[in-house]
């Protein structure tokens, strides 16, 4: 099916959606016989003026060879010729002939096709007529929206009435009640709708005259070329440019070096359509690498990786039997076997997966292979070749240099042609070369089409056509990605489609996008049984495979910036709308249905201008980067209010992480089309009970929502439901009726209340459930049965569990029958279980069956003993905390290290608050040996060892734990060796009484983080010895001394003593960034300066007796914070450097009265500047005497309590100025007569109780000063 839908057209694509809403069975109802016919005749027509535009001024649609509709076609006339379609009109006594109309208008029209593909770039007029035919066709789309949801809420309604009426006493009521009042708003919805049905006809009928007007002629059809079928083989004739590359790889397979498990990985790694396969055939052919590797074989990974199939694949090529068996482990017996001391060489084709503990799983076999064994894999990720080679075996492959480009486009295009006659194609071959930028897949697609191709013409109007005159960007291949498109199947079309609505270097999750589509229903109606998410899944593959999009992290994806291009370039115009794209003022553009736009922390009504006359909105996105539960960003009320409730054709409405959204107003209660509703991280304190009837509502977003706490009674209603996300929401109970939500797949967190709602049982009728669940209030559950009807173990798709009690002292044997009868599914990842208030755990936590297990938190203070944790093969990360009744961590810890070596995969190791915990036992095998990161944190009575093969840590930190330190009181050095740490990378004392940097037994070199906390002897002496100890951290970036009570001086001098420190003569040359808080006993630092050339911020806080600040040698400084310092008497003699950017000065006493000899006007980079008072003296700002630079873009002042004016006979010089932030001047009257700044854009006052009334919108007595603003704060609240 998706080969018949090759080449179908952007439009006739959305037709799909068209007929398959009108064939749901909601829609099919009786009292919308006579509105069906006429939408039906309505989507006819608009089928028929589809078709002539099929495509419009689509030149490459010769490259395919005919119509891009041919193939759709087929997919209208299957659909009309099904029975149940046609059985729908004679079970409504409706005219059959109809359905023959149709599929007779569809035949003529395809007669036009050719015609009015080859006038639109020409005709201004056809091109006009096409932007009203696709207006009109939206029109057409939004009426059966409507006809749809009505008949969707008669459906909702009458049936929730009836599961929730009492049968035996209620009938009659409920069917005087319900069902009549449902027919009767059905027929006054219908006589409502009639006049749409009416103009929308009219339109089209406008539209069909227009298209006879514009000559629209009969053509001819094209025929399609046969496609050009891939072999196993590579003709080596055919390829040009790689030899180098070739002869490259060949003498990175023939080498002898092999890691420690006898054979090496050379990825071979580029974009999609360079030729990574063809250049992987050409070495695997090679007849010297046959000889050298006479064990071979070839398995394409592609996206599903399954160990489990590889290793048939690779046993079927290699001849070894291994019958029906499934079993990965005796799989991997048979392949290892049949690679003992043989020399082979695997090549593992478009390998997408990162995944280290997979690529151990598989290449476990390989092992046993002679030394000097090769694997080639080829990827498109720079991450999975990393992952699985040494950096001096990747292979970047480089584009194809344009000779060579030249010579394939002539095997292709000319091959068996007379050469005397095709001089002048040559030329013109040449040219498109050119355009192919070097991509050998754009080359050789092109050259076969052409191959075809006989005349001169034919071939310019390819070169010239507007595709590729407009999409010609220096050493961009976008004719390339342009036919990518083409060949995509219409399905997938709809989907790029909308991707136009995103920026370029946009990272979208794959989730997101996913719920985007399904919101404008590009995803279809998919099977029963089948996930929607299956389906746009299957889309995010296909795009990624055809190039369109690129991984960007294991969870984001992308789309290259002219693949970007081209979404916009085809579906900008008609279909998505950037506010980026446009600049702010007063134009308006009325076409656009889908609206995106990067928010700020203040987005002010003049920012949507261009919305105000577009009634047409589907999608308001705001596109954030990343959730951080942000409470300080405004949306204007205004906007919210008078302009974003004319959008009645919402489909997909994002507010997220505007705090001052408290409610929504009753006005949004006409959104009933819409399916996608993010609330996330706003102020919202409760959801409308109106809410619960957006029938078609699809994802409802309300993480970090931190003032909700509790959802409407009737959420049940919304039938249609697949996401809803309360992470991080304050929720005391779940509604009722919750497993009324059958379609619901991702249901982040569920709250099991102490009296009323929804009761944990409701989970059972949820069998879909994926990602993660929280599932907290668990001490309201009763008895082990109740929660064994949650069936937990089967939601086999849910990858991350957290089980929550209140961690006081119920029942704890009900508690722990609670705990075992919740026992998930043996996939799942992560498990989190906080609170827990039983004595021990059940057996299934430390069995092997959790054999995906990733992660595990543990928190429980009446347990007694953990499980056998050790045996769970695949754990990264372990986490225990409050666990105060267990003193020993046994040998039972790690279970039977006999039979299993213990964490064989841990990589993050953290204990905290294991009050009682005295020793560690630690096993004589191997243990922890992948171990990164260790914590130990407020783990009082710990003494003793630690782990000493810690080979791969990176973090350590040991915070709290007085009897560990104590216990070193005689020791010149911690137990643990950390010199021998050779990848430690950070390290954290914390608390360590009179432990001295000596003492911690010189870290290695390979530090880059190093943090003392409360170390309240600490000692940075001048000595030799000290010096050379902090010499020997050349990588360290981040230097931070917290809560060092007796330090008197920060003696680290600015020149390093002879053989100390690099070559730079740099004590610290890489540290980037120093933070001194709450020494009280600092006085000051050496007169010589910091030798921290590359240090570029300090921010230095809380230090009482501080008086003074490094002199110079820090030519690299941006940032300089200081807070609460009030002994500091100056900044250095020679200034501060030139390079200062932000200087941020609060409660500094005496530095504020010396202000005037600050020397900031000597600052040519400083462009922020932050004062935060007390000081009694300032009065006016800027002071005639106090200098400060034109270069300021940012200007923070706050509590300055006796400042009274700001002067504009200074603020004028500040030319640069963009953004003023006031805050409590309770003495400033007004503003300057003379205004503001001209630069100023943003003015933000707040808690100044007698200008702020003056500012009030159109009434204010200083409102015209500010009323040009683009953004205006007043007491934290946007104006207007």
């Amino acid at each position: 099916m998706a080969a018949a839908l090759v080449g179908g057209s952007f439009l006739s694509a959305f037709l799909q959606v068209l007929f398959d809403r009108m064939a749901r069975p909601e829609f099919r109802t009786s009292q919308f016989n006579k509105f069906y016919n006429e939408s039906l005749s309505l989507v006819v027509f608009i089928v028929q003026v589809s078709f002539i535009l099929s495509s419009p001024g689509d030149m490459a649609a010769a490259l395919v060879g005919g119509s891009l509709l041919s193939a759709f076609l087929q997919v209208l006339f299957d659909r009309i010729a099904r029975p149940e379609f046609r059985n729908l009109f004679r079970n409504q006594k409706a005219d059959v002939a109809l359905l023959d109309k149709l599929e007779r208008s569809l035949l003529a029209v395809e007669a036009v096709l050719d015609d009015a593909e080859n006038k639109e770039i020409q005709s201004p007029s056809i091109k006009k007529w096409l932007e009203e035919l696709h207006d009109t066709y939206y029109q057409a789309e939004d009426l059966l929206d409507k006809i749809n949801t009505e008949a969707l809420r008669i459906k909702v309604e009458s049936e929730y009435q009836k599961s929730t009426s009492n049968w035996t006493r209620a009938l009659r009521r409920f069917c005087l009640e319900r069902i009549l009042p449902c027919i009767t708003s059905g027929n006054k919805f219908l006589k409502r709708i009639m006049p749409e049905i009416e103009t929308i006809v009219a339109s089209l009928e406008e539209c069909k005259k227009e298209s006879i007007l514009l000559g629209l002629q009969i053509g001819h059809s094209r025929k399609e070329s046969p496609p050009i079928s891939e072999t196993a083989l590579v003709d080596e004739t055919t390829i040009f440019g790689r030899d180098a590359d070739k002869v490259r790889i060949i003498q990175k397979l023939l080498s002898e070096d092999a890691d420690r498990d006898n054979f090496t990985v050379v990825p071979i790694v580029g974009m999609g359509g360079l030729g990574k396969t063809t250049l992987a055939q050409m070495v695997y052919e090679d007849l010297g690498v046959e000889v050298s590797f006479p064990t071979r074989a070839w398995v394409c990974v592609s996206e599903e990786y399954d160990p489990t199939r590889i290793t048939k694949e690779i046993l079927r090529q290699l001849g070894i039997s291994f019958g029906e068996s499934d079993d990965l482990r005796s799989l991997q017996v048979k392949l290892r076997g049949g690679l003992t001391e043989k020399k082979f060489l695997l090549v593992l084709d478009d390998v997408w997966s990162s995944n280290y503990n997979e690529w151990e799983k598989l290449r476990t076999p390989f092992k046993g292979g002679s030394r000097g064994s090769k694997i080639i894999v080829t990827t498109r990720d720079q991450n999975v070749a990393r992952m699985m080679a040494k950096e001096r075996l990747i292979d970047d492959l480089p584009l194809i240099p344009e000779e060579h480009c030249r010579s394939l486009f002539k095997k292709h295009a000319f091959e068996n042609r007379d050469g005397n006659k095709d001089a002048e194609l040559e030329e013109i071959g040449n040219e498109i070369v050119k355009k192919c930028g070097g991509l050998p897949l754009a080359v050789k697609t092109v050259a076969g089409v052409l191959r075809s191709k006989t005349t001169p013409e034919e071939w310019k109007g390819i070169l010239t056509s507007e595709e590729w005159t407009r999409m010609d960007i220096p050493g961009g291949p976008m004719p390339a990605l342009r036919l990518s498109y083409i060949h995509l199947p219409s399905y997938l079309k709809r989907c790029f489609a909308y991707c136009a609505v995103f920026p370029k270097d946009y990272q979208f999750r794959n989730e997101e996008i996913i719920q985007l589509w399904q919101a404008n229903d590009l995803l279809g109606y998919p099977e029963e049984n089948k996930r929607i998410e299956n389906e746009g899944e299957k889309c995010i593959r296909e795009l990624r495979m055809r190039s369109l999009f690129h991984k960007s992290t294991d969870h984001t994806f992308s789309m290259h910036d002219l693949v970007n291009d081209l979404a916009r370039f085809f579906f900008g115009k008609y279909y998505c709308l950037r506010l980026e794209d446009h600049q702010e003022g007063n134009a308006t553009i009325s076409g656009g249905r889908h609206f995106s736009y990067h928010p700020s922390r203040y987005d002010t009504f003049r920012k949507f201008n261009l919305l105000s006359q577009n009634k047409s909105i589907r999608t308001f996105l705001p596109l954030r980067r990343n959730l951080h539960c942000y409470r300080t960003n405004s949306l204007s009320s205004k906007f919210l209010e008078d302009t974003l409730p004319q959008f009645m054709s919402l489909r997909v409405l994002s507010l997220s992480e505007y705090a001052n959204i408290v409610k929504l107003p009753n006005s949004y209660s006409g959104f009933k089309q819409l399916r996608f509703l993010n609330l996330s991280a706003t102020g919202i304190k409760e959801l409308p009970e109106w809410i619960c009837s957006f029938y078609n509502l699809q994802t409802l977003l309300l993480s970090c929502c931190w003032q909700l706490e509790e959802l409407p009674e009737n959420l049940g209603r919304l039938i249609n439901l697949c996401c809803l996300d309360i992470s991080g929401t304050p929720l005391k109970k779940m509604p009722p009726q919750m497993g009324r939500l059958i379609n619901l797949q991702v249901l982040t967190a569920f709250v099991i209340g102490k009296d009323s709602g929804s009761t944990i049982m409701e989970l059972g009728k949820l069998p879909m459930l994926r990602g993660k669940l929280i599932l907290s209030g668990l001490e309201n559950v009763s008895a082990g049965m109740d929660a064994s009807m949650a069936n937990m173990e089967g939601k086999e798709h849910l990858e991350s569990l957290t089980l929550e009690w209140n961690g006081e002292a119920n029942d704890s044997q009900v508690a722990a029958e609670v705990l075992d009868k919740l026992r998930p599914h043996p996939c799942i990842k992560h498990l989190n279980i906080q609170g827990y208030c039983g004595a021990t755990f059940p057996n299934w936590l430390g069995n092997s069956s959790l054999s995906r297990l990733e992660s595990l938190g543990l928190s429980g203070k009446y347990c007694l003993s953990l499980p056998a944790l050790g045996q769970l093969q695949s754990l990264q990360s372990l986490k225990i905390v409050g666990m105060s009744c267990i003193p020993v961590l046994t040998q039972d810890f790690y279970g039977d290290i006999s039979v299993t070596k213990p964490f064989p995969s841990l990589k993050k190791l953290r204990i905290v608050k294991l009050t009682e915990w005295e020793k560690w036992q630690i096993p004589k095998c191997e243990v922890f040996n992948r171990l990164e990161e260790l914590s130990i944190i407020a783990c009082p009575k710990l003494t003793g060892e630690l782990p000493e093969q810690l080979a791969s840590l990176q973090s350590l930190e040991i915070t709290r734990c007085d009897n560990l330190i104590s216990a070193l009181k005689n020791l010149k050095e911690l137990p643990l060796q950390l010199n021998q740490l050779s990848r430690l990378e950070k390290l954290t004392v914390d608390d360590c009484g009179s432990l001295l940097p000596s003492h911690v037994s010189r870290p290695p070199a390979s530090l880059k983080s190093l943090n003392y906390k409360g170390c309240c002897n600490l000692e940075l002496e001048s000595s030799s010895g000290e010096v050379e100890w902090l010499a020997s951290f050349p990588l360290l970036l981040h230097l931070s001394i917290r809560n060092t009570k007796s330090i008197e001086m920060l003696s680290v001098p600015a020149t390093p003593a002879p053989g100390i420190g690099n070559q730079s003569g740099s004590v610290m040359p890489s540290l980037h960034y120093l933070r001194i808080f709450g020494c009280d006993g600092i006085m000051s630092f050496p007169d010589g300066g910091l030798a921290a050339p590359n240090l570029k911020k300090i921010c230095i806080s809380n230090c009482k007796k501080l008086t003074s600040l490094p002199e110079s040698l820090l030519p690299s400084l941006r940032t300089l914070h200081i807070h609460n310092c009030p002994e500091i008497d100056g900044f250095p003699e020679r200034g501060l450097p030139s390079s200062l950017q932000c200087l941020y000065i609060e409660n500094c006493k005496i530095l504020m009265s010396r202000r005037r000899g600050w020397g900031l006007e000597k600052l040519p980079s400083l462009t922020h500047l932050t004062i935060k008072g007390p000081d009694h003296e300032v009065q006016s700002f800027p002071e005639e005497d106090w200098l400060l630079p034109c270069t300021l873009q940012g200007l923070r002042l706050w509590h300055l309590h006796h400042l009274k004016v700001l002067n504009y006979s200074s603020l004028r010089h500040f030319t640069s100025l963009q953004w003023l932030d006031i805050r409590c001047f309770p003495g400033l009257l007004s503003l300057p007569e003379e205004g503001l700044p001209a630069s100023l854009t943003s003015l933000e006052i707040n808690h100044c109780k007698q200008l702020g009334p003056r500012l009030e919108w159109e009434k204010g007595q200083d409102w015209t000063k500010v009323a040009h603003l683009p953004c205006l704060i007043v007491d934290h609240k946007l104006v207007p």
